[in-house]
């Protein structure tokens, strides 16, 4: 391979180059056109093409030969009132200067002549695609932060989605934050001249068949080591501290949350890529140094500092199953309504896990919550609710609503009473009112391992745990709505019907099949209630008459045992349905609506 002049240039540099930046002259054109001052600032006001910038019209522009060689590699614009300088990295090899695999765009925001933004391309194998990507932000003209990119698919798309020269937001369907890549943040430390980690370092991105969606999504939060108890609650995500002057050093700095997602929907993938979605996530609290093994990367390519600071691709996912956190938050989106590029997250609600990160999604989120120190992320299947749950969770809840009207319908609490380990106890609340309709405590939550392996889950989830609840849901609920009929549930119902997702048809078969038994509970309770004896008066004297056809008590013996048998029949089937045996509680349901007075 032959490679570009500026490479050579560059690496030329050695190996021990330090990351600041050498003297100006001996640094290849185009790095000493963009170099910043000592100060780390970067102006356009002292270059002598200057005076021609300003006095451009709006979409005008020139050329530069500032190589030496004869041709154009700098092109000078106005555009939207700014005036941009795009340095060709390439040579000529990219064709043209304002290229996007090997080339540096600086910006003056309204033509101010300081220097706002510089958005980089970096092309590391020389084949016309942009390996790299840099989005460096100045304030006042003085480097506070930059936004770095490593694309591993060999697409050479760009990464950032940009308006005006600002981030267009994450669902900006431009920006590339899927495949097989990482994005990270690092804050410029003027004190050291050197980058450190801060904020997302990194959010790394892994598609194992390169269908183009992500299938695993790592997010690390860079803050102080102090800050998980400190004054803001999410001082991760907080933005004064990216623009702010001084930089907290890197001895200081710890990685305080990871926030780890996964996608196990069946392959191949039917969302479009302008949906991203993961099922479920980890949200991990804790106080660990930022340390780690190939951390510190330079790239000779790189405008000065050359050493970016960040958690490697390829160990990545190693991090995140061994973080030792200090407490565990576990989100499952049941519903499939958060179409989020970053995963799953927690949420700023009943237990607070600081540097968490938003925005979130409040309904139809299942939230298991464990309070206890673990370097292990565990998973365990459940036969009760037919569901994957945190090893671990001491307890957890499930806000319903939203889906089918625009209210709270339900909300579903979990907990572990007995403390080993395994949720045991369902609480369900029925739209405002405070005091549970139904409480369920098993003393076998019929567990099993679930192997945190996304191959495994992928093909036991789709091929196993879903088609078996919604033969189920169907089964209970043909003979359920016999006895408890319910608008709302026929509204979930018809929902489930109308979803092509198998996971968003369970959950709603799963909501309606509750409504449904609520009803039906309910109507089994009334009938039992009004028979004879339940309310039959007391014979003269005091005493019971219990003579068949007595007409002094107002029941007989008879009614009293028809009473009990429908009783204890009432109760086995609520007890059934508790503990998950759907199949059993259906045939009790159907001996109960056989029963005759």
């Amino acid at each position: 391979m032959k490679w570009p002049a500026v490479v050579l240039t560059a690496l030329a540099l050695g190996q021990a180059a330090l990351a600041q930046a050498p003297p100006r002259q001996t640094l290849p054109w185009n790095f000493r056109e963009t170099a910043m001052t000592p100060g780390a600032r970067l102006t356009f006001l002292e270059k002598p093409w200057w005076p021609r910038a300003q006095a451009l019209a709006e979409g005008g522009s020139f050329t530069l030969d500032l190589s030496g060689d004869g041709k154009p590699d700098t092109l000078i614009r106005k555009e939207n009132g700014n005036v941009i300088e795009i340095v060709d990295d390439s040579n000529g090899r990219a064709g043209r200067i304002d290229n996007q695999s090997s080339s540096a765009w600086l910006v003056s925001l309204k033509g101010t002549g300081l220097v706002d933004r510089m958005v980089v391309y970096i092309d590391n194998n020389g084949d016309g695609k942009a390996d790299e990507q840099e989005y460096r932000h100045f304030q006042d003209g003085y480097l506070r932060y930059a936004w770095f990119a490593e694309d591993y698919d060999g697409d050479g798309l760009p990464v950032f989605a940009m308006k005006n020269w600002s981030y267009a937001g994450g669902d900006s369907p431009y920006n590339h934050f899927r495949g097989n890549m990482m994005i990270y943040l690092n804050k410029y430390d003027p004190a050291a001249r050197t980058w450190v980690p801060l904020s997302e370092c990194p959010f790394s991105f892994w598609d194992f068949d390169h269908d183009g969606h992500s299938d695993v999504i790592l997010r690390v939060s860079a803050a102080p080591l102090t800050s998980n108890t400190g004054k803001d609650a999410d001082y991760a995500n907080n933005y004064q501290y990216m623009w702010a002057p001084k930089a907290t050093p890197l001895a200081e700095t710890g990685n305080m949350n990871v926030r780890y997602s996964y996608n196990i929907d069946p392959s191949p993938r039917a969302d479009p890529l302008d949906k991203p979605h993961s099922n479920f996530g980890f949200n991990m609290v804790g106080e660990q140094p930022y340390r780690y093994p190939g951390m510190k990367y330079t790239n000779r390519l790189r405008r000065f500092p050359q050493t970016v600071v960040r958690i490697p691709w390829k160990s990545g996912m190693e991090v995140a199953l061994s973080y030792p956190a200090q407490h565990t938050g576990f989100t499952w989106d049941e519903a499939r309504s958060a179409w989020r590029w970053e995963g799953q997250f927690w949420i700023f609600e009943r237990e607070y896990m600081p540097n968490t990160g938003g925005p979130v999604v409040r309904f139809n989120m299942r939230r298991e919550y464990s309070p206890k120190p673990s370097s292990e992320r565990k998973l365990y299947y459940s036969a009760v609710d037919r569901r994957y749950h945190l090893f671990g969770a001491t307890e957890g809840w499930m806000e319903v609503g939203h889906l089918v009207n625009d209210r709270k319908d339900l909300e579903f609490r979990y907990r572990d009473a007995d403390g080993d380990g395994y949720l045991d106890t369902w609480e369900v609340f029925e739209g405002e009112n405070p005091v549970p309709v139904r409480v369920s405590r098993v003393f076998d939550a019929k567990t099993a391992p679930a192997p945190l392996d996304r191959d495994w889950m992928q093909k036991d989830y789709n091929q196993r745990v879903l088609p078996e609840a919604i033969a189920l849901n169907r089964e209970l609920i043909e003979v359920l709505k016999r006895s408890g009929p319910s608008a709302l549930a026929d509204a979930y119902l018809a929902e489930a019907e109308r979803s092509p997702s198998a996971e968003r048809k369970r959950y709603c078969l799963d909501i309606a099949r509750e409504l449904y038994f609520l009803r039906t509970r309910e109507v089994l309770y009334a009938r039992n209630q009004q028979g004879p004896y339940p309310g039959g008066k007391a014979a003269p004297g005091g005493s019971k008459d219990h003579r068949p056809g007595s007409s002094q008590c107002g029941y007989t013996l008879g009614d009293t045992l028809a009473f009990w048998k429908e009783a204890k029949m009432i109760d086995r089937f609520v007890d059934q349905y508790g503990a998950g045996d759907y199949r059993q509680s259906r045939t009790t349901l159907e001996e109960l609506q056989k029963l005759q007075r």
